[in-house]
């Protein structure tokens, strides 16, 4: 017979996995990995289409100076605000305004960022983004 405790742990750990499978939790995923980290094999994994397609072409344009997966050593701090959302059953848009803020914190810079998601086979996935 099988302890209990064998059974409850893939079960969170679904259950943990699944609740990230929405528009919000994705277009924040993507925000992390792609304007916090600069790690843009990471972002790749949540697009689809045109979002693929730009991080793709710029993880081509950035292997001249740094390989696949590595990490930048020194990011600005960044944070980002929801500003607005327009949701419907299978897409939702989400414009957030990111504050970037140097190590020494005497320089602050503001971007407004649109994320599009798209419902896809069951997954959410980012399907464009853009920054103004």
């Amino acid at each position: 017979m099988i302890p209990r405790s064998y059974l409850l742990v893939p079960m969170l750990l679904i259950l943990a996995c699944s609740t990230r499978n929405n528009p919000r939790a994705v277009s924040e995923d993507f925000i992390y990995n792609y304007y916090q980290h600069a790690n843009q094999e990471a972002a790749l994994k949540l697009s689809h289409g045109l979002a693929a397609e730009k991080l793709e072409a710029e993880i081509a344009r950035v292997r001249e100076v740094r390989e696949p997966g590595e990490q930048v050593d020194e990011m600005p701090k960044m944070e980002y605000k929801l500003m607005g959302k327009e949701e419907e059953a299978t897409t939702a848009l989400f414009n957030y305004r990111l504050t970037i803020k140097s190590r020494g914190g005497t320089t602050t810079h503001t971007r407004n960022i649109v994320i599009n998601t798209e419902e896809i086979n069951g997954q959410w996935k980012v399907v464009n983004f853009d920054e103004y």
